[in-house]
C-alpha cells in the first residue's frame, strides 16, 4: 500500500472538463472528480437530479448547490504536492520564510505554508517555538529523489480544521454529520452536543476495513468486467455468421422450391399430353369398335350407330376441352406460386436485415454501456488505491464512506452477465413455405346414410369409383343379390360406363348400374395389413390358423381367397370377407392419451413392435419389445406380455403403457423410410420425408444407424424417425 507517488498519473488529477490540475476539487457519488467551478453550471442547470459528466450516472443534487458535493482533500493535497514537484524540478528562487531571503530553499514546512532555506530548516526543527513543526516539514530532497509516498505526504498534512471554528484543530468527527471534522467543544458543548463522536482514528481503521473488503468483493469481478467486450465482439461475429447463414438456407430453400414448380409444370405437360393420346387412343379404339359392329348390323340399325359415334366424338371433345382447362389452370397456378415465392423470399430477406440492424444497434448500445462501466470501475479502484496509499485518518473517513456507497452499485453492475447476447447473436425467419402441401391420406369412403337422396349418392359414387374398389350390392340385379360384394376391374364403355365387377358369391363378372351399388371400406389388396375378424368363429384354413388378436400382411389375393403371412403362421389361407383391414397410426395423431390408448386396445396384436412410453414397473420409457401374448379377461385395460430387448426377457404392463411401433421390431438390413423431414446437426442439411436407407447397425432400444441414399455418412436416428418401407 506504500504506493509512491511517481506511480500516479499526472493526468489523473486533471479536472476532466478544464483538463488542468483540481481546485477545490468536488467529489461525485460516483467518485469522479471537477473542479468546483467547472462542475457549477452542471449543478445549477439540473432541477432534482445532477448527472455525472463522465460516466452519466445520475445523483440527487444538494439543497445548497454545488457546495453540498463533499471537498476531496486527498486530491486537494496530491495536487499541492504536483505543483510542489514541478516548482523542485524547475529549481526556482523562492524567498525563505525564515530569514526573508530570495534563494535555493530546502524544504516546505505544511504548518506554516511557506519555503525555507537549509539554514532555517535546521533552526525550524530545533527552535522551541517551532519544534512542533518537525513532522510536518517536507525535505526537497526526498522529492527529487522520488521517496515520497501517499502514506508520508498524508502524514506531513496537519489535521483539518474545526467546521466551527477554523482557528482551531479538528480532534474528533461526528458521524451523524458525515464524518465532519469538529473539536472537542463542538461535540460535547455547541452544535454537534448529543451526536454520535468517534475519534478519527478507531473511525478511520473502521472504514477501511470496510472498504478493503469491498474492493476484495469488485476485484473477483475483474475478469467479468474486462472479459465483457470479448464476449460482446464474440455475439457480433456469431450474429454476423448466424445472418449470412441465414441467407444461405433460406436461397437454398428457394431454389429446391423454384425446381419443385419447375418439375411440376414439366409433370403437367407430360400428365397432359398423356391424357390426349390416352383419348386419341380409346377415341379409336370405339370409332373402330363401332365401324366392324356397323359393319356387321342391319343397314337399318346405322343411324343408332352414327349417333354413338357422335356421342362419343363429342364427349373426347369435351374431355379433351376439360384437359385444356385443367393444364391452363396448372400453369396460372404455378405462376402464382412462383411470384408469391419470389415475394417471400424477398420479405425473409428483409426480416433477416431487419432483425440484423436492430442486434447490431444494441450491440452498439450494450458497447457504450461497456466502456462506461469499464471507466467506472476503473476510476473507482484508482482513486480508492490512491486513498488507502495515503494512509491518512481524516481522507479515510471523509471518502471512503461515499466510496463504499458507490462500491455496492458498481459491484452489482459488474456482477450483470447480460444474457441477452446469446438472443442478440441470432436471427430468426420462417422457413420458406412449400409450394405443394404434403399428399393426404385418401379421403375415407363416405356411406349411403350420410346422403339426402339416392340420387345424390349415384353421383358421389360415379365421381369416387375406382379400379380396385370393392362395393356391395343395394338392390338385387341380373343374378347379383343384395349384399353381395365384389371388386371393379372394368367400366363397361358401352352401357354408360357402369362398373363391371368381380363378385365374390358368384365367382365370375357381372355389370351393374351406379345406383344399384354402394363403395365399402374395405380395399384389402396384395400389401394390406389385415387381421381376423371377430365374426369369423369358424375361419376356413389350410393350417392351424392365425391368432385372432395377431395382425399380418396379405401376400396374394385369388376371387374370393387370400394368403396371409401371420407372426405365428407364415402361410395362413381363407376367403377375403373373413379379414379386416388394419391401419396403423402414430400416437402423434390422436389428440390426448386416452383416445390413444383406445386405439392400442383395439389393434395390437401378438408380434407387434411396441414401445413404453409411459414407466410401468421395470419397464421404463422408451425401452422397445415384440408382444408375445395377450391377457384379454379385462377388455376395458388389456394386459400385454412383451418380450423385451433391453432387459433381454418378458414383463407383463398394461396397454395404456405401450405404443405400437410396426409389425415388428426393425432389424440391420431392413429399409426404412423418413416418416418426416428429419434436420441434420451442423452443416450437413436435412433428410426429406420419404427418403429411403438401409439399417446399418442398432445402437439401443431407441436409437440406429441409418445409411440414406444419396448421403456420405451414416446417420444416427431415434426409431420414432423412421418407419418401415413398405
Amino acid at each position: 500500500m506504500a504506493a509512491q507517488l511517481v506511480e500516479l498519473e499526472e493526468n489523473f488529477f486533471n479536472c476532466p472538463i478544464c483538463l488542468d490540475s483540481f481546485k477545490d476539487p468536488k467529489l461525485l457519488p460516483c467518485l469522479h472528480r471537477y473542479c468546483r467551478g467547472c462542475v457549477k453550471p452542471e449543478v445549477d442547470k439540473s432541477d432534482d437530479k445532477v448527472k455525472c459528466p463522465l460516466c452519466k450516472q445520475e445523483c440527487d443534487k444538494p439543497t445548497d448547490g454545488v457546495d453540498g458535493f463533499k471537498t476531496d482533500f486527498h486530491t486537494r493535497n496530491v495536487v499541492e504536492y504536483i505543483q510542489l514537484k514541478k516548482s523542485v524540478a524547475a529549481e526556482e528562487v523562492r524567498k525563505c520564510i525564515g530569514c526573508s531571503n530570495e534563494l535555493q530553499v530546502a524544504a516546505f514546512c505544511f504548518k506554516c505554508r511557506g519555503f525555507i532555506c537549509r539554514k532555517c530548516h535546521e533552526i525550524h526543527e530545533n527552535s522551541g517555538m517551532t519544534r512542533d513543526h518537525k513532522e510536518h516539514i517536507l525535505a526537497l530532497k526526498d522529492v527529487k529523489d522520488k521517496h515520497l509516498t501517499l502514506e508520508k505526504l498524508g502524514s506531513l498534512k496537519e489535521a483539518p480544521s474545526c467546521s466551527e471554528h477554523p482557528e482551531k484543530l479538528a480532534e474528533i468527527c461526528c458521524v451523524d454529520c458525515d464524518n465532519l471534522p469538529i473539536c472537542v467543544v463542538c461535540g460535547q458543548y455547541e452544535n454537534h452536543k448529543g451526536h454520535t463522536i468517534r475519534g478519527v482514528r478507531e473511525l478511520a481503521a473502521e472504514e477501511r476495513k470496510k472498504i478493503e473488503h469491498s474492493m476484495k468483493a469488485l476485484r473477483e469481478q475483474d475478469g467479468n468486467v474486462r472479459g465483457f467486450p470479448a464476449k460482446l465482439a464474440e455475439a457480433r461475429k456469431s450474429l454476423e455468421v448466424n445472418i449470412t447463414e441465414t441467407k444461405a438456407r433460406i436461397r437454398s430453400q428457394y431454389n429446391k422450391e423454384v425446381g419443385k414448380l419447375n418439375e411440376k409444370e414439366r409433370e403437367s405437360v407430360g400428365l397432359l399430353a398423356k391424357h390426349k393420346a390416352e383419348i386419341d387412343r380409346k377415341e379409336r379404339e370405339v370409332v373402330a369398335d363401332l365401324n366392324r359392329q356397323r359393319e356387321r348390323e342391319l343397314k337399318t340399325v346405322n343411324d343408332k350407330y352414327d349417333k354413338c359415334v357422335s356421342e362419343a366424338k363429342a364427349k373426347a371433345a369435351d374431355e379433351r376441352g376439360g384437359k385444356d382447362t385443367a393444364a391452363s389452370k396448372t400453369k396460372d397456378m404455378l405462376t402464382k406460386k412462383r411470384s408469391y415465392l419470389e415475394n417471400e423470399l424477398s420479405d425473409s430477406f428483409s426480416s433477416v436485415d431487419h432483425q440484423g440492424n436492430t442486434n447490431m444497434k444494441t450491440f452498439g448500445e450494450l458497447s457504450d454501456q461497456s466502456t462506461h462501466r469499464i471507466q467506472r470501475y476503473d476510476n473507482f479502484v484508482a482513486v480508492v488505491t490512491s486513498v488507502l496509499a495515503s494512509r491518512d485518518h481524516w481522507t479515510d473517513v471523509s471518502c471512503l464512506p461515499d466510496m463504499n456507497v458507490s462500491s455496492k452499485q458498481l459491484i452489482e453492475d459488474a456482477k450483470k452477465e447480460f444474457p441477452e447476447i446469446a438472443a442478440l447473436s441470432k436471427v430468426t425467419t420462417k422457413a420458406i413455405t412449400p409450394v405443394f402441401a404434403p399428399k393426404a391420406n385418401p379421403s375415407p369412403i363416405i356411406n349411403r346414410d350420410d346422403f339426402k337422396s339416392d340420387a345424390d349418392y349415384e353421383k358421389y359414387v360415379k365421381e369416387h369409383l375406382r379400379i380396385g374398389m370393392t362395393l356391395r350390392c343395394r338392390k338385387a340385379n341380373q343374378g347379383v343379390q343384395e349384399g353381395d360384394t365384389g371388386k371393379v376391374i372394368e367400366f363397361d364403355w358401352w352401357n354408360n360406363l357402369n362398373p363391371i365387377c368381380q363378385w365374390q358369391r358368384l365367382g365370375g363378372t357381372l355389370v351393374v348400374s351406379y345406383s344399384d351399388v354402394e363403395i365399402v371400406d374395405q380395399g384389402i389388396r396384395v400389401g394390406s395389413k389385415v387381421r381376423l375378424q371377430r365374426s369369423a368363429v369358424n375361419p376356413s384354413r389350410d393350417q392351424e390358423g392365425g391368432n385372432p388378436r395377431s395382425v399380418g400382411r396379405v401376400t396374394a389375393i385369388n376371387r374370393k381367397n387370400c394368403t396371409v403371412v401371420f407372426s405365428t403362421e407364415k402361410h395362413w389361407k381363407g376367403l377375403l370377407s373373413e379379414v379386416e383391414h388394419v391401419s396403423l397410426l402414430r400416437r402423434s395423431a390422436f389428440q390426448d392419451d386416452s383416445s390413444y390408448s383406445a386405439y392400442v386396445r383395439d389393434t395390437i396384436g401378438v408380434g407387434m413392435a411396441v414401445r413404453c412410453y409411459k414407466d410401468d414397473g421395470v419397464t421404463k420409457v422408451g425401452d422397445t419389445g415384440t408382444v408375445t401374448r395377450m391377457d384379454e379377461s379385462d377388455p376395458g385395460q388389456l394386459t400385454i406380455e412383451v418380450r423385451w430387448q433391453r432387459q433381454g426377457g418378458t414383463q407383463s404392463v398394461k396397454h395404456s403403457s405401450l405404443e405400437i411401433l410396426g409389425l415388428r421390431l426393425l432389424s440391420v438390413g431392413d429399409t426404412v423410410r423418413a416418416e418426416h423431414d428429419i434436420n441434420l446437426s451442423g452443416m450437413f442439411g436435412i433428410i426429406p420425408r420419404g427418403d429411403t436407407g438401409k439399417i446399418t447397425g442398432i445402437v439401443d432400444g431407441r436409437k440406429c444407424k441409418v445409411r440414406f441414399a444419396g448421403h456420405r455418412y451414416t446417420e444416427t436416428l431415434l426409431f420414432s424417425q423412421i418407419e418401415l418401407s413398405t
